[in-house]
């Protein structure tokens, strides 16, 4: 049984691997392409993303980094960097497989690339420890929020963020789905 998901793995149309070193400035650019959501979550552009992802992991409480992983999406054909996933293996409980975030470039986004990249994970943890899968999606982003309770994550684990809505004031719910 997996405790985590692999270093490399891929889809029909995907090869998603582990991130290395000489791929970071590349990736810190996806990254800022898809800055637009921030406007939706309260956060402003972390610059050095990427580049933290690969030294010391985004971590919850309490986190270590050898349960993080981020991945680079690429097109089988092309080699071509089109999307990142991170993850983290095992919270807020053992059972439990974290997806942090998920973007694909701007260029491919709405060709089934996310969920084609959802669908082989999904598959993937069907063969480790974990019992759940959750994701945490920022209220205001609707197209995140139907993409991923389309996929089955619909049950809704929670709300965070501000009690009151605003132009100025966020809030983020977190989705689950039992595996």
């Amino acid at each position: 049984m997996l405790k985590q998901i692999p270093k490399m793995w891929d889809t029909k149309r995907l090869i998603i691997e582990d991130l290395k070193d000489n791929d970071i400035q590349i990736v810190q650019e996806l990254y800022e392409q898809g800055s637009y959501i921030k406007q939706w979550s309260g956060n402003g552009l972390d610059s050095k993303y990427i580049q933290r992802c690969f030294t010391t992991g985004d971590l919850p409480p309490n986190g270590m980094k050898e349960q993080f992983k981020i991945q680079v999406l690429r097109i089988k054909d092309t080699e071509l960097n089109v999307g990142i996933l991170s993850t983290y293996h095992g919270h807020p409980n053992p059972e439990t497989f974290y997806i942090n975030y998920l973007y694909i470039d701007k260029e491919y986004q709405s060709q089934g690339l996310g969920q084609e990249v959802v669908i082989g994970l999904l598959s993937i943890l069907k063969h480790t420890k974990y019992d759940e899968v959750r994701a945490n999606v920022s209220i205001k982003n609707w197209q995140a929020i139907r993409f991923w309770t389309q996929l089955g994550l619909n049950t809704i684990n929670g709300f965070f963020g501000d009690k009151e809505h605003s132009d100025s004031s966020f809030a983020d719910m977190e989705l689950r789905k039992r595996l």
